[in-house]
């Protein structure tokens, strides 16, 4: 209660304020009574200290000190008692007083000093007993209504009723999920700023209401808003935003917001908790599909018709992953999961773009509905997710990366599109990108071969032409260069000799020896094969042929 209130008691009548007028709506907590000079050293924040003076009869200039100390320790206000040992309250002491905004009241002598504050105490206690009928009561009612089932939405109804305001829940990413009643557009505009920043700064605003005024100069209009906190969980944080709050506002309203609050919380705890175990259930589903544990369409269908598949669904798959920078090194970053998950579905929920979202390990996987034919242009899917990208890290300053795959018509090809969207996010990674969007290409034979060990290759290479290693370098040259046009020509020694400007009887001479050194066939399927796969490797990995590569060390990349 505030000190003003208390001061309409009835063994307070004839008393009045000196100083500090302005502070007369200060918080009374406690009533003590000074018999000392150093009763500072035992005051408590919002107790209101009553004294004859006596300890300081002699040293009026003390009283100084004795109102700036408990202004500092913020206690509630000074009452004294006067014309028996302190005749009356210094100039300077008022003066003071009043700049400090800290009450000064002279109390009347028709009462002793211990019945005042035995009068006080009673009434603190029978306002504070009031309260918590109050608080009980409240909660009583608050909690009935989530056991009739009536939800969040009856209790910021009711509590709306009680305080006289219109009363928003809004969540962390500042989405509305209940009010009270449809407040004005500019409102809901206004108030994206404070509350992003009431949210964003929650270790220091998170232990008391926050106050703000909106103004808006285009029509005068100003709402006065009152920012209550809830932690629901680590990571997930809400807030009640009060509209048209008045500092005025008496304890009685305060107390019932505290136990809608704590319903509230209540509530979202259990909210939250179905939610992690459908997530759970949808995420072992999916899990299941993409690793190619169905048997058939229709068994996929009856299991996966609860989260959108149909017996047509063509898709397209996508895949992302946090990227693993320094500056976006965050012990809780992948605790994160569930918010990352929740602002991927709002996103695309924005565009309007069927979808199911879900999450494997540390994988999110999208799949958008998507025809062939229908936006097929690689550079419009591109664009939808590097706009994705963008609004996510501009809105939570986590970079993501994304692998796409191929459209697929049918269900039991979705493992196979997974596959390609999560390989096109290893060759991103592989290629040292990040923030990037990597759609998936079928592999040439040249990529394959990029994926094997070099020292394999090497082994490979060598042993294909070791024997030609005793040669002369101008005849063994000459000797690969021939057998090498010659499989490019289709084995045609009329178009090999042609390509090498020579008769088609030293094409034929060189090819024959050729065969007999290396023991292979240039026109047998698995020698030439073998030898097409060495001329390649040789193109990709090595520098031109000399005797030391064939029998030394592998020879450096290109």
């Amino acid at each position: 209660m505030n000190l003003s209130a208390l001061f309409q008691i009835p063994i307070f009548q004839g008393s009045r304020v000196l100083a500090g007028h302005s502070g007369m709506n200060r918080e009374v907590r406690s009533v003590n009574m000074m018999d000392a000079p150093d009763i500072i050293d035992f005051l408590k924040e919002d107790e209101l200290l009553l004294t004859t003076g006596y300890a300081i009869k002699e040293h009026p200039e003390e009283m100084l000190e004795l109102v700036r100390n408990m202004a500092v320790h913020q206690c509630a206000g000074l009452a004294v008692k006067t014309k028996r040992f302190l005749q009356e309250i210094p100039a300077s002491v008022l003066h003071l007083a009043n700049e400090l905004q800290f009450p000064i009241i002279e109390l009347s002598l028709n009462h002793s000093l211990g019945e005042m504050v035995g009068e006080a105490l009673s009434y603190i206690m029978e306002k504070r007993n009031e309260e918590l009928r109050h608080a009980l009561s409240m909660h009583r009612e608050f909690s009935q209504m989530v056991l009739k089932g009536e939800g969040i939405p009856s209790i910021l109804k009711a509590l709306s009723e009680l305080t006289k305001q219109s009363v928003l829940l809004i969540d962390s990413r500042l989405q509305v999920l209940a009010e009270s009643e449809k407040q004005p557009d500019f409102l809901y505009r206004h108030i994206q700023q404070p509350a992003q920043y009431f949210l964003t700064h929650w270790q220091l605003l998170r232990t008391r209401p926050w106050t703000l005024c909106l103004f808006q100069a285009e029509t005068g209009q100003r709402q006065e808003l009152l920012f209550y906190p809830l932690e629901i969980t680590s990571h997930k944080r809400c807030c009640l935003l009060f509209v048209n709050w008045t500092i005025e506002t008496k304890a009685l309203p305060l107390l019932a917001i505290e136990q809608a609050a704590n319903v509230i919380g209540f509530e979202l705890m259990k909210l939250q908790a179905v939610k992690e175990r459908s997530m759970r259930y949808k995420n072992d589903f999916f899990d299941d599909l993409v690793e190619g544990n169905f048997q058939s369409a229709s068994e996929i269908v009856r299991q996966g018709r609860r989260y959108g598949l149909e017996e047509t669904y063509p898709c397209l798959c996508a895949v992302g992953k946090i990227d693993d920078l320094p500056e976006f090194k965050d012990d809780n970053l992948y605790s994160k999961r569930d918010h990352i998950y929740d602002c991927l579905k709002d996103i695309v929920n924005k565009r309007k773009l069927p979808s199911i979202v879900f999450i494997k390990k540390d994988l999110f996987v999208i799949l958008i509905k998507w025809e062939r034919g229908e936006m097929a242009a690689e550079f419009q899917i591109r664009e939808f997710f590097i706009q994705l990208q963008e609004q996510l890290y501009q809105a939570e300053q986590i970079s993501l990366s994304f692998g796409i795959g191929n459209p697929t018509d049918q269900l039991t090809s979705i493992p196979a599109a997974f596959k390609e969207a999560h390989n096109a996010l290893l060759m991103g990674y592989q290629l040292k990108h990040s923030r990037f969007v990597q759609s998936f290409r079928v592999k040439e034979v040249v990529d394959l071969m990029k994926m094997i060990p070099q020292d394999v290759l090497h082994d490979f290479y060598r042993d294909s032409f070791q024997a030609l290693l005793d040669l002369e370098e101008h005849e063994r040259k000459e000797l690969m260069n021939t057998a090498k046009v010659f499989l490019e020509m289709q084995c045609q020694i009329t178009e090999t000799s042609k390509r090498l400007f020579i008769h088609r009887n030293t094409v034929a001479y060189r090819l024959n020896k050729f065969e007999q050194l290396t023991c292979r066939s240039l026109r047998d399927p698995n020698d030439s094969l073998r030898l097409r796969l060495a001329y390649l490797i040789e193109n990709v990995h090595y520098q031109p042929i000399a005797a030391p590569s064939l029998l030394g060390s592998a020879p450096p990349l290109r």
